[in-house]
């Protein structure tokens, strides 16, 4: 008597999403509501694919993971998290949200700083006034002297309260008014500051760090994200090198590669990168084509291939974009990738379209508004 083993394939599964990011800020923890623009992964979002595709104990690697908005949904999951970044600043403003000091601990670290020391008024000079009253720059100093070198952990929370507050356009943030996104140029700063008949005046830096940390914490410090009960571990490392991550370590990696008119990641502020005391980045160079897309896309999967287990998965947040004036859908690439050249580490196991809903009644929809452009997750699976 023989046995026969018969591979079955499994039908390829596709769904359809809501995703009301209007709605999201309030629903998720709060202390996700900072740099919430610079992550490709909104809260609600990387908890549902977190849940849906991991099990609690878990471990979950992000090797973009931006701010740490994935890593919060994994701790807060019950799964442990490893996260990679290409820009030192974002490693350290990762690190700090996945391990927030509560509001007393920052209320008592701000006490001790002399926030009126004189500074060298040498180093008040272009480019800051075009952003910067005199008196907030001596107290900016001051802060920043204060919590540089140190590793504690309300020193190293302050620093990523007040990155996030360090221009804008509110009175809330430390600058004149400007981009809370991207920094503009001095020469921009300046271009905007005589268009409103505007000159940077006096922000109170301590007051503002105390309300914006007062916001950030009115969920309080999660359990998951005090001591070390969970692994959150960030690393500074390329995508297609995640050397700090062990061979077959990873369950899932949740993924949203470089994707020119979709995703981009950095920081996009040399003013954010001069407070956090790290290199502006080198421009990373762009693609010619969807072939030379492609290669990038084929190196991050075969590294993922190596850090991810057998029966493990990757779930890739994908959209449309450009690559130059040619219209691209990424999702299509990284199927047509998979089917033709990466057939023994991954099979595509199925697809959500994410379709935006707005709870405003007559509202235009997020993907409306960023002309139809809604994201697409593949889900593969490690063969």
């Amino acid at each position: 008597m023989s046995a026969v083993l018969k591979l079955v394939q499994a039908p390829q599964f596709n769904e359809e999403l809501e995703v009301s990011l209007e709605g999201a800020a309030g629903k998720s923890n709060s202390l996700q509501s900072a740099f919430l623009y610079a992550s490709p992964w909104q809260p609600l979002l990387a908890r549902y694919v977190i849940e849906r595709f991991s099990k609690k104990g878990q471990i979950v690697l992000d090797p973009f993971c931006s701010t740490g908005v994935v890593g919060v949904e994994s701790a807060l999951s019950g799964r442990p998290f490893v996260g990679c970044a290409q820009e030192h600043g974002l490693v350290k403003l990762s690190r700090a949200r996945l391990s927030p000091a509560d509001i007393a601990e920052v209320a008592l670290r701000l006490q001790f700083v002399n926030f009126k020391k004189p500074v060298d008024i040498r180093g008040f000079r272009d480019p800051f006034p075009s952003f910067y009253d005199a008196d907030t720059f001596r107290e900016l100093m001051n802060l920043k002297a204060s919590v540089r070198g140190t590793s504690d952990v309300a020193g190293d929370f302050i620093s990523f309260i007040v990155a996030s507050i360090l221009h804008g356009h509110t009175a809330g943030h430390l600058s004149a008014y400007t981009s809370p996104t991207a920094a503009l140029t001095p020469d921009g700063q300046n271009s905007l500051n005589r268009k409103r008949g505007e000159v940077p005046s006096y922000r109170a830096v301590s007051a503002r760090v105390l309300k914006k940390a007062a916001l950030l914490l009115r969920d309080g410090v999660p359990s998951a994200l005090q001591g070390s009960r969970i692994q959150r571990d960030v690393f500074f490392a390329e995508p297609c090198a995640l050397n700090p991550v062990a061979t077959s370590s990873v369950d899932l990696a949740v993924v949203a590669p470089e994707q020119p008119g979709f995703i981009q990641h950095g920081l996009h502020s040399w003013l954010r990168t001069w407070w956090l005391g790290v290199d502006v980045p080198e421009p990373r160079s762009d693609w010619a084509d969807g072939v030379e897309w492609q290669g990038y896309a084929n190196e991050v999967l075969v590294e993922l291939a190596r850090v991810v287990r057998r029966g493990g998965r990757a779930v890739i947040r994908s959209g449309q974009g450009r690559i130059g004036a040619k219209p691209i859908n990424y999702r299509s690439e990284l199927e047509d990738l998979v089917s033709r050249c990466l057939g023994k580490f991954w099979r595509v196991e199925g697809s959500i379209s994410e379709r935006y809903v707005d709870p405003a009644p007559g509202s235009r929809t997020r993907a409306e508004r960023s002309g139809g452009q809604a994201g697409e997750i593949l889900v593969l699976r490690r063969a």
